[in-house]
């Protein structure tokens, strides 16, 4: 069985929508799906409508994501954020590269749901990707908008995310890619939403990315540098 873990926080605009997305996905195996919500106070909890258990935790993705991993029955953990949509086949390819290639665990491809051509040339650029062109993904590095998923077993042996108020899916891919399988699927890609670019703008955005990579990279607090990502909705 899959469990598909959904992050909210005052998601009740996105969650009805990706619920049933979620629900229309084929598989083999079985899921369940989990609403690990971080405190919402608008009507994410009411729109969810028995359509997924709820986890309350605190609020924090690594918090959240933790929690509801505790409580979930499958022994694949597929996290995912409340504004993504997937293919119908999304499960299938979790299932076939876990059980079938022995897969641990890995992401996906993505692209943004508006503007997409734009936010990847300046990923590109701001990163430096002029000739070799991977992005950290393809180097078994995932963050939330890959939409990372796990065996159970291998999320437990390393003890789950760090609590921390941010990087903790790099943070936890990277200690996962030193013993442990990890794959980016290239197919089917997922979509995510661009509205963060939006509203902050294009390249504000992928500026903050990069910077606090680099800044927590060379052991910048993660309790600071969330200081400068605020909530988007």
């Amino acid at each position: 069985m899959i469990s598909i873990i959904i992050l909210t926080y005052n998601e009740g605009e996105t969650i009805q929508t990706l619920l049933g997305n979620l629900q229309q996905l084929s598989q083999t195996h079985g899921k369940e799906i989990i609403v690990a919500d971080g405190g919402s106070s608008d009507e994410t909890i009411s729109a969810v409508n028995n359509q997924a258990r709820i986890i309350f935790s605190k609020t924090g993705k690594a918090f959240q994501m933790n929690k509801a991993a505790k409580a979930a029955w499958g022994d694949i953990l597929f996290f995912v954020h409340a504004d993504m949509h997937f293919p119908m086949n999304t499960l299938l390819a979790i299932e076939e590269a876990v059980y079938k290639e022995k897969v641990d665990g890995g992401g996906f491809s993505n692209i943004f749901d508006q503007h997409n051509d734009k936010i990847k040339q300046i990923g590109n650029i701001m990163n430096l990707r002029i000739f070799d062109k991977r992005e950290q993904s393809d180097k078994g590095i995932f963050y939330g908008d890959n939409a990372l998923f796990i065996k159970k077993s291998v999320f437990e042996s390393l003890g789950g995310f760090k609590e921390i108020p941010i990087m903790e899916d790099y943070e936890f891919s990277k200690r996962a890619s030193k013993n442990f399988n990890l794959k980016k699927l290239k197919n089917p890609i997922i979509t995510v939403s661009a509205r963060r670019h939006i509203q902050t703008g294009f390249i504000k955005t992928r500026f903050l990315w990069i910077v606090i990579r680099e800044l927590y990279k060379i052991g910048c607090s993660p309790f600071v540098l969330a200081k400068w990502y605020a909530h988007v909705r």
